[in-house]
Formats: structure tokens, C-alpha cells, sequence
């Protein structure tokens, strides 16, 4: 059961689709956490180039284990990080689950309010803000220079 809390998937202003609360959540609930059966872990080494551009795409790479990807097998692959430089609501504790980091909240997260997982939780998080930066830098609410 992965995602542990009440949930929607929508546009997200970050980057493409998100995930969205849609009930108040208290700081230090339970997120999300690692299911065998649903969620998969797959060695980078041993996917082919398509394979591993989407398992990296959807996925994260636990940064205690870098030669795999885990794959969420629900909609915790929508989690966005925040923008750069604003913290997360989401982050990952010191507790483990079948050796994956539970997921807890932050801070209080109201309804309607963006899921965004902090930047700690994935070692592939620099490449893939890299990637997201020239679609971020075109997004309509940033100010154009002319």
C-alpha cells in the first residue's frame, strides 16, 4: 500500500503531474513507505537504455544502495521536488521498511496542497533538476525578459 495517505494526482505547477493531499495531514504522519509486491527495485546495471531512462524518470535511486532504482508501483512516482531552494513538506526518516526510508511529513500539509519530496530521498535528484530546469525556466507564471 505504498502511499499511506488520502491523495489525487493533478497538474502540478512544479513540473507536469503531481500528487496532492486531499485531507490535512499532521506533521510526522506516515507517508509512504516501501511495499514488496507493488513497488520493485531494479539494478541499473542490468536495464537497457530505454529501460533505465524511464525506470529513472519515475523512479528514485535510494542513495544508501545507488546501483538501484526503485520503481513505486502507485502514485508516489507523481512525488515532484520542491523548487530549488524551498523545503520540502515531505522527507525521508531514519526509519527503515524492507530497506527503504519511510516517508514522513515535514510540517502540517493542508488540503489541496502539492506532496513534494525532498531532494535527499533520491541520489539521481541532480540530473533530474538539471533535466527539469529549461521546462521550469519556460513555465508562464515566471516572469518574461524581454
Amino acid at each position: 500500500m505504498g502511499l499511506l495517505v488520502p491523495h489525487r494526482i493533478a497538474p502540478s505547477a512544479i513540473h507536469g503531474t503531481g500528487l496532492f493531499a486531499v485531507a490535512d495531514l499532521p506533521a510526522g504522519c506516515l507517508l509512504w513507505r516501501y511495499e514488496p509486491g507493488l513497488d520493485r527495485r531494479r539494478c541499473l546495471n542490468h536495464l537497457d537504455p530505454a529501460e533505465r531512462q524511464q525506470a529513472l524518470h519515475f523512479g528514485y535511486v535510494n542513495p544508501a544502495a545507488p546501483q538501484w532504482v526503485v520503481l513505486c508501483g502507485d502514485d508516489a512516482r507523481f512525488w515532484n521536488f520542491p523548487a530549488v531552494g524551498t523545503p520540502a513538506n515531505a522527507v525521508p526518516s531514519a526509519e527503515l521498511w524492507h530497506g527503504e526510508a519511510l516517508i514522513r511529513a515535514a510540517r502540517p500539509i493542508a488540503c489541496g496542497e502539492e506532496l513534494l519530496i525532498d531532494p535527499s530521498s533520491d541520489a539521481d535528484y541532480f540530473r533530474k533538476i538539471a533535466t527539469a530546469l529549461p521546462q521550469l525556466m519556460s513555465h508562464s507564471w515566471l516572469p518574461q525578459v524581454s
